[in-house]
C-alpha cells in the first residue's frame, strides 16, 4: 500500500472513537433535529449499509432503526449477511422481494419502446437499463416506509463510489442525510472493525448485487485500494489517474442538484 495512504489510515484509526462520536452526533442532529422519529435504510448485506445501520443504532437506539432487505433476484449470501447485521445490533428487520415487480416493469417498458427505431436504442444491451431499476425501487420503498413511520432515510453511499459516479441517481444515491459520504472504503472497513461488524460483511468482495456474480471492482475496472489511494493522496499511475479523473468528470451530474438557468430568490431569506 502507498505510504501516504498507510499513514492516513493509521491516523484515522487513532482517532476512531472521535470519528464514531462525530457521526453519532450528526445522525441525531439530522433525525431528531428535524422532527424525525427514527431512521429507515436499505440493508444490503454490504459493509456500507451495515456500518450506517450500526451507527444509527448507536445514535438513536436499535428500536428507532428500520432496516429493509429488498431482494431482486439477489444472492442468498447478501440476505444472510444483512440478517446477521440486524441481529448483531438488534435493529428492526423487514424483507421485501422486488424480483417480480422489476421484471414486470422492465417488460412493460420494453413493450412500450417497440415503436421506437432500433438504431436509437443505444442501451438495448446495457444490463444497467434493468439493473438500475433495483436501487430505484428500493429507494421508493425506503421513502414509503419513512412516510409511514415519520422516519428519515439514511443514505449509505461512500466517497469512493460518489467520486466516480458508482451509484444510481435517485436510487442508492438518494437520502435525507449521508453518514459515510466523506469516507473512502478503506476508512469504512476500519470503522466496521471497531463497531464489531460480523466478519463476512467486512471480508467479502463489495457488490451492488445488480446481477448474478456482480462485483463493484469488476464493473468499475478499478480496485478500491487504487481508487481510495488516489482520492486520499492524489497519487496513482497515469492510467489509473486518467480513468478516475474521467469518471469524476462524467458523473458530476450525480453529485449536483438539478441545474437551473439561474437561482431564484426566496423573499423571506436575508431579512
Amino acid at each position: 500500500m502507498n505510504q501516504l495512504m498507510e499513514e492516513h489510515l493509521r491516523a484515522f484509526e487513532a482517532r476512531i472513537e472521535q470519528e464514531i462520536d462525530r457521526r453519532v452526533a450528526f445522525i441525531r442532529e439530522q433525525v431528531t433535529g428535524t422532527g424525525g422519529k427514527g431512521v429507515v435504510l436499505g440493508l444490503s448485506g454490504g459493509i456500507d449499509s451495515a456500518v450506517t445501520a450500526a451507527l444509527c443504532a448507536k445514535a438513536l437506539g436499535p428500536d428507532a432503526v428500520v432496516a429493509m432487505w429488498m431482494g431482486a433476484e439477489s444472492s442468498s449470501v447478501h440476505h444472510r449477511d444483512a440478517k446477521s447485521v440486524a441481529d448483531a445490533y438488534g435493529i428492526r428487520f423487514l424483507q421485501v422481494d422486488f424480483s417480480q415487480i422489476v421484471n414486470q416493469f422492465h417488460d412493460v417498458m420494453l413493450d412500450s419502446a417497440e415503436v421506437l427505431p432500433s438504431e436509437i436504442k443505444i442501451g438495448a444491451d446495457n444490463p444497467l437499463v434493468k439493473g438500475n431499476l433495483k436501487p430505484r425501487f428500493r429507494k421508493n420503498a425506503e421513502y414509503w416506509m419513512a412516510a409511514l413511520l415519520g422516519h428519515r432515510v439514511a443514505n449509505t453511499c461512500n466517497w469512493s463510489e460518489t467520486a466516480v459516479g458508482y451509484e444510481t441517481k435517485y436510487g442508492d444515491a438518494a437520502g435525507d442525510f449521508s453518514v459515510l459520504g466523506d469516507l473512502v472504503k478503506a476508512e469504512i472497513r476500519i470503522l466496521a472493525k471497531h463497531l464489531d461488524m460480523p466478519a463476512p460483511v467486512i471480508t467479502k468482495a463489495p457488490s451492488a448485487d445488480l446481477w448474478e456474480g456482480h462485483t463493484d471492482e469488476d464493473e468499475l475496472g478499478l480496485t478500491y485500494e487504487a481508487l481510495d489511494t488516489y482520492l486520499i493522496t492524489g497519487e496513482a499511475d497515469a492510467e489509473t489517474k486518467a480513468k478516475i479523473d474521467r469518471l469524476y468528470a462524467l458523473s458530476a451530474h450525480k453529485r449536483n442538484l438539478m441545474p437551473l438557468v439561474s437561482q431564484p430568490k426566496y423573499p423571506g431569506e436575508g431579512r
